[in-house]
């Protein structure tokens, strides 16, 4: 391939490369707010960016980002654009439905909003049906979350939206997009009575697990932020790349070796 950016080919150079069966990358990201110092397409960045770099590593074709994506929890911050739920799906569904038309069969969606996560599973399953293909999806924010652990003392405390492990991840991948000048701290604020753990959990007296409310975010996080983030650095965001897009790349290779024969694929009813 000359390039393994579908939006860079012609139209003679993708069914060219669609003979070669190569799995497509559809990175998906979301334009929401995080936090006063960060940007607010910072999810649909770094899903391109990460797909981007697995590709390299992969020979993996990354289809156009998904710019948008459904973030009705951050409704109150300026500047949040949210699809509805069935918006995203329909849009997600067309791209998968247009690849496969024209050969592209072994798809594997970089999802970078859990906001999405709902529509990713839908379509994954909806191609699955309608063309017996088997898709894979990445979550690298989440898959931060698991892999970063032992970087950080009190992981639980430090994680949050607009804090770690993003803020030190997007201090590497796109220092000139963080506004250090603007960083907050993610004290949430009371509620009614309750005391608010995260976008939507709430403590309950006597239990260690929280429950569940759906409020705005900017009924607890003025800034939009939760966490700490005076803890972010450079050198956790490396460790960050290193074991994000690591696995990922490992993942992609598995997918590849998984899929490219005939005898994964199931014929649709």
């Amino acid at each position: 391939m000359r390039t393994h950016e579908l939006g860079r080919m012609s139209w003679t150079e993708a069914a060219e490369t669609a003979e070669t069966n190569p799995v497509v990358l559809i990175p998906v990201g979301a334009i929401e707010q995080h936090g006063p110092h960060l940007p607010l397409h910072e999810d649909a960045i770094v899903a391109d960016h990460v797909a981007q770099q697995v590709a390299r590593a992969t020979r993996a074709l990354v289809a156009p980002v998904m710019n948008y994506g459904h973030s009705p929890m951050f409704a109150g911050y300026a500047g949040t654009l949210s699809l509805r739920r069935e918006t995203l799906t329909a849009v997600m569904v067309d791209i998968c439905e247009g690849l496969v038309s024209h050969g592209f069969r072994r798809l594997v969606l970089v999802d970078n909003n859990g906001g999405n996560q709902a529509s990713v599973a839908e379509t994954a399953f909806t191609m699955r049906s309608r063309h017996g293909i088997l898709m894979g999806s990445l979550y690298p924010w989440q898959l931060g979350y698991q892999l970063m652990r032992s970087a950080y003392d009190e992981p639980d405390r430090v994680y949050g939206h607009g804090a770690e492990p993003e803020l030190s991840a997007m201090m590497v991948m796109f220092p000139d997009q963080v506004l250090t000048d603007r960083i907050e701290g993610g004290e949430l604020h009371g509620f009614e009575d309750w005391t608010p753990h995260s976008y939507n959990g709430v403590a309950v007296p006597g239990y260690d697990v929280p429950g569940t409310v759906y409020w705005d975010f900017s009924d607890v996080s003025p800034s939009g932020v939760s966490g700490d983030t005076s803890v972010a650095s450079e050198q956790t965001g490396e460790v960050w790349v290193d074991r994000v897009i690591g696995f990922c790349t490992a993942f992609v290779r598995e997918f590849d070796a998984n899929t490219r024969g005939a005898t994964w694929a199931k014929q649709a009813p």
